[in-house]
């Protein structure tokens, strides 16, 4: 029987962080061998539909105030000490600027657009996946070209002696020296995300927060409203508020602002998917909870200030006073329902829904929870508990809101990842990275 190859390093995933881990450990000195694991047909799959296929692969602005840990942040919806320390760490290694060159190596021009969002310069998301392949495993870039075995849907992953062994559903086994787990959460089951890479993250005995889907829509019991406004886009600011069985006031888990969507049957836009990581049904916030949605569609001025505002233009302009203000779906239901300009001001500072549900794992753009910050060290990803077992990407508990944070976390944590487990091997620091 031919002895089987021991790889130095596997990368189970070859979506965002999967791949610049992979090419992380191509930049090794000493040519170490590399696999990497995808249940795909093709790498980046996830990649390509990012963007709407224009793939916003970074924020210039990225910090790390903006990222969320669901275990630190499912009551408060703020950060957490323990997470902006962890996001700190990682981001001053390989921060969006540290990224922007990694790119430009690797060929590929990014452009900027409102908010600090980077964007590949031909638009397209294929830009974005080709670089990230050829340097991972193509004619780019220093050290041996890796093995990608494709439609290696892992199974199973234990310690055996001296190696990791990950086994296939199809019965595949490869031996490594390194293991990384980039295989993501379990936002975009389409694209083959079901969370078995948490599964074994599991298996080596690390604590993993419960995943929800984060960066979604959220359904609401209003049907019949939200069937009137389908269809309609408004400008501004969104509330998830959350009251549990016994309290008296409201409390505040999520607040943006920016482009609001009404659809038959939920509510979504970018503002919207910003908040939508605080609604939970998993008993996280208590017993008996129930969520609004507070939807302000003036949010440049006060109460008194809009009242005053509508009254002094229906003297002006008669019925045109708000269909020039608002779309106009919007703006003959608001009238219908309004007797004066203070009941106006009231429903357009104030509009109320009901969250019943998320859109779920298929519409979700990233996942909030994953494998707890404590089991990692944000300078090298390695496992605290596992010597030799790394991270990276959407597995962990980190996720940010829209606007490129989420790759910009996953490239990072993909790059510090690789780096670390390739400088185990040459026998030097985390420090030298």
């Amino acid at each position: 029987m031919s002895k089987q190859t021991i790889y130095d390093v596997a990368v189970l995933g070859a979506g965002a962080a999967g791949l610049m881990a992979a090419i992380a450990v191509r930049r090794s000195e000493r040519g170490l061998t590399l696999a990497l694991l995808e249940k795909n047909d093709k790498a980046g799959k996830k990649l390509y539909a990012t963007g709407n296929g224009r793939c916003n692969l970074l924020n210039r602005t990225a910090r790390a105030e903006d990222y969320r840990s669901g275990e630190a942040t499912a009551l408060s919806g703020k950060a957490s000490e323990k997470t902006i320390a962890f996001a700190g760490a990682a981001l001053d290694l390989c921060g969006p600027e540290r990224l922007q060159e990694l790119f430009a190596e690797l060929g590929l021009e990014c452009r900027e657009e409102e908010q600090g969002r980077l964007y590949p310069r031909s638009l397209q998301a294929a830009s974005v996946v080709e670089a990230l392949e050829r340097g991972a495993f193509g004619a780019a870039g220093p050290g041996c070209p890796a093995e990608i075995l494709y439609g290696f849907d892992a199974r199973t992953a234990f310690r055996d002696g001296d190696v990791f062994r990950v086994e296939a559903s199809d019965g595949r086994t490869v031996l490594c020296r390194r293991l990384i787990l980039a295989g993501g959460g379990k936002a975009g089951i389409q694209y083959g995300c079901e969370g078995r890479p948490l599964k074994i993250a599991q298996s080596f005995g690390c604590r993993v927060i419960k995943p929800i889907p984060a960066l979604t829509g959220l359904v609401c019991e209003e049907e019949s409203l939200l069937r009137q406004l389908a269809g309609v886009r408004v400008r501004g600011r969104v509330r998830l508020l959350c009251r549990r069985a016994g309290e008296c006031r409201d409390r505040l888990l999520g607040e943006s602002e920016g482009e609001i969507q009404f659809n038959a049957d939920s509510v979504s836009g970018i503002c919207v998917m910003d908040v939508s990581r605080g609604f939970r049904t998993d008993g996280a916030l208590g017993a008996g909870e129930r969520f609004a949605l507070q939807l302000d569609l003036f949010p440049e001025c006060s109460g008194e200030e809009l009242q005053t505002k509508l009254e002094d233009r229906k003297k002006v302009l008669g019925d045109y006073f708000l269909v020039a203000l608002l779309p106009r779906k919007l703006a003959d239901l608001a009238e219908k329902r309004c007797q004066d300009a203070e009941e106006l001001s009231q429903l357009l500072k104030g509009m109320r829904f009901t969250p019943v549900a998320s859109k779920g794992w298929k519409e979700a753009h990233t996942t909030s929870g994953g494998v707890a910050l404590d089991e990692a060290d944000p300078k090298t990803m390695a496992s605290a508990r596992e010597p030799g077992l790394y991270f990276a990407g959407e597995i962990l508990d980190m996720d940010g809101p829209c606007g490129g944070y989420s790759l910009t976390w996953a490239f990072a944590s993909g790059w510090i990842a690789g780096s670390a487990a390739a400088a185990s091997l040459e026998g030097r620091t985390a420090e030298t990275l």
